[in-house]
């Protein structure tokens, strides 16, 4: 394992600060950041749709048992402190719940571990038309002793995911039929 996890996980959290930052972008944009540090456990949820942007946010001290609002803004830099951790792991299992991820690695030895998981679905358009949905549903381990990355094996891969993607484009295979004063035009086999 390398820091080309490393290099993903910043990749994705620069990709989540884009599009929050240009929030007429895309036309809808849904996101989540889940992120399960030693202390805290993060929660951030938002929609950006038509250059207007709403969110929540939520921390969870483990430590005091509080629960606590937090504004949805402060997401990306509650997220870059997970690159604290001494090494980086894009997660490749089964699970997709954040707590079940960290309860998985903990049972095989990775004591200590953080979770984040990213969540975006953005939708556009093309000039052509066509309707694009692009989805990143990505989940990071983050170790603070390196030695331990031997525990994650089973859990990372280089393989391609059914479930976990990052930047994974559904293109509409037609675009939008032009129409005429409120009413859609329909391609006639006689019209040719």
């Amino acid at each position: 394992m390398t820091d080309f996890d490393r290099d993903d996980f910043q990749e994705t959290i620069q990709d989540l600060s884009g599009l929050l930052a240009e929030p007429n972008a895309h036309y809808q944009v849904v996101w989540k950041v889940e992120y399960l540090s030693q202390s805290d456990w993060y929660h951030f949820y938002g929609m950006v749709r038509n250059g207007q942007s709403s969110g929540v946010g939520h921390v969870y001290d483990r430590l005091e048992r509080q629960a606590n609002n937090v504004s949805p803004q402060e997401c990306i830099s509650v997220a870059l402190g997970f690159h604290a951790n001494a090494s980086i792991h894009t997660y490749g299992g089964r699970r997709s719940v954040s707590t079940d991820i960290l309860e998985e690695i903990e049972t095989k030895g990775a004591a200590g571990a953080e979770v984040i998981r990213l969540g975006v679905e953005a939708r556009s358009k093309e000039a052509s038309g066509r309707k694009v949905m692009s989805v990143t549903d990505v989940a990071f381990i983050g170790l603070r002793h390196s030695v331990q990355a031997e525990c994650l094996l089973s859990f990372t891969t280089n393989e391609p995911s059914i479930k976990w993607c990052r930047d994974r484009r559904f293109i509409s295979a037609l675009p939008d039929m032009p129409h005429n004063g409120g009413k859609w035009l329909k391609a006639d086999s006689r019209d040719r």
